[in-house]
C-alpha cells in the first residue's frame, strides 16, 4: 500500500472541507443563486441588489431582517390623525368640537358648576401630522390672551398632550359663564391654533336669542336689541286711558345672583300718566359681561287703571 504524498493528504483536506462548507451553508448558497436569477431574469436595478446582504444576514438565528421600511414597527396601530412624515407637515386644526353636562352632585352640591367635554374626536386635523405634534389647550377668563408664537397668557389651567396620545379632556367651570378656550398644535414646521367662547349654561338653558320681545306689547313687554357692540333693552307700557300713579321698571341682572347687575336698574314714575306709550331704557356692552345671558325683570304697577304686571326673561348673551 502506498504511503500518501503531502499533496494528496492536502487536496483531501482541502475536498473534505469544501464538502462540509457546502451542507452548512446549502440555505444560503440556493437563497443568493435564486436571488441573482431573479434579479437577472426581471432587469433589477443595482439598489435592489443592496437587498442581499439582510437577506443573508437573516439567516443567523440572532438578526432580523427589515426591509424597505427600516426602524418600523409591525402591528401597531397608529391614530389616524398622526403619521410618520420625515419630510414634514405643519398642522391645520379642524373645528373644536366639545358637548356639555351637569357636573357630578358630589362636585357640585348647590347645582351651580358643569362640564366642559372634549372627547378624543374633539381635535382632528385636516391631513395627517407627525405624532410629536404638540395639542395644548388653554382654559380662561377675557383676560387671557394667545400670542403670535402659541404661547398664552393669564390661562387659569392649561393641558398638554401630542396627537399620537391626546384621549379627552373634562373641564369643570361654573355654570352659565363664559369661558374662553384656546386650541395650539405645534410641531417643528408651524402652528395652528383655534378660540372658542364657550360655557355651561342652567339657567341660561333656554335664553332668547337676540332681537328678542317677552311679554304682550300691547300692554306690557321688553324688546331686547344689538347695536354694535351694546345690548339695548326697552321696557314698554301703552296706557289705554289717562290714569294715576304710573311705575315702570327695567333691570338686567346675573343668571345666578340678582344682586349682580349687568344692565343697571332704571326706573319711570309718573303721577298722571297720559294715555300712549311709555318706555324707559337700558344698556350694557358685551366686551365688559362673562355670563351667557342675563335675566331681564320690568315691573308695572299703577293705581288708576289697576296694574300689577312682571315681565321677565332669560336673554343670551352674544359672544365678542
Amino acid at each position: 500500500m502506498k504511503t500518501p504524498t503531502p499533496l494528496t493528504r492536502h487536496l483531501d483536506r482541502l475536498r473534505k472541507k469544501g464538502i462540509q462548507f457546502v451542507r452548512w451553508n446549502l440555505l444560503v448558497l440556493l437563497m443568493t443563486g435564486l436571488s441573482l436569477f431573479f434579479l437577472k431574469c426581471e432587469g433589477k436595478s443595482a439598489e435592489a441588489q443592496a437587498y442581499l446582504v439582510p437577506i443573508l444576514l437573516a439567516t443567523d438565528p440572532s438578526t432580523t431582517s427589515q426591509l424597505g421600511n427600516q426602524g418600523g414597527s409591525v402591528g401597531t396601530e397608529v391614530p389616524i390623525t398622526v403619521e410618520d412624515t420625515p419630510e414634514g407637515s405643519p398642522p391645520l386644526l379642524n373645528e373644536i368640537t366639545y358637548f356639555t353636562n351637569n357636573a357630578n352632585p358630589a362636585d357640585d352640591p348647590y347645582s351651580t358648576k358643569g362640564l366642559l367635554q372634549f372627547p378624543k374626536s374633539s381635535v382632528s386635523f385636516q391631513k395627517p401630522v407627525p405624532a410629536n405634534t404638540e395639542v395644548t389647550l388653554y382654559f380662561g377668563k377675557k383676560n387671557m390672551e394667545l400670542n403670535p408664537d402659541g404661547t398664552v397668557t393669564n390661562a387659569l389651567q392649561s393641558l398638554k398632550r401630542t396627537a399620537a396620545n391626546f384621549s379627552g379632556y373634562t373641564y369643570l367651570t361654573e355654570a352659565d359663564k363664559k369661558i374662553k378656550v384656546f386650541v395650539v398644535a405645534k410641531n417643528e414646521f408651524g402652528i395652528s391654533t383655534k378660540q372658542l367662547t364657550i360655557g355651561h349654561p342652567r339657567n341660561c338653558a333656554n335664553a332668547l336669542k337676540i332681537p328678542a320681545t317677552v311679554g304682550d306689547c300691547n300692554d306690557h313687554c321688553f324688546d331686547v336689541t344689538k347695536i354694535g357692540d351694546t345690548i339695548e333693552i326697552t321696557a314698554k307700557y301703552n296706557l289705554p286711558v289717562d290714569g294715576t300713579s304710573l311705575y315702570l321698571d327695567l333691570v338686567g341682572a346675573s343668571p345666578r345672583s340678582l344682586s349682580d347687575t349687568i344692565a343697571k336698574a332704571v326706573s319711570l314714575e309718573i303721577p298722571s300718566p297720559n294715555t300712549g306709550i311709555h318706555t324707559v331704557k337700558t344698556s350694557f356692552n358685551i366686551y365688559e359681561k362673562e355670563y351667557l345671558c342675563t335675566k331681564v325683570t320690568s315691573f308695572l304697577m299703577m293705581d288708576q287703571p289697576l296694574q300689577f304686571i312682571i315681565a321677565q326673561g332669560y336673554v343670551n348673551i352674544p359672544n365678542d
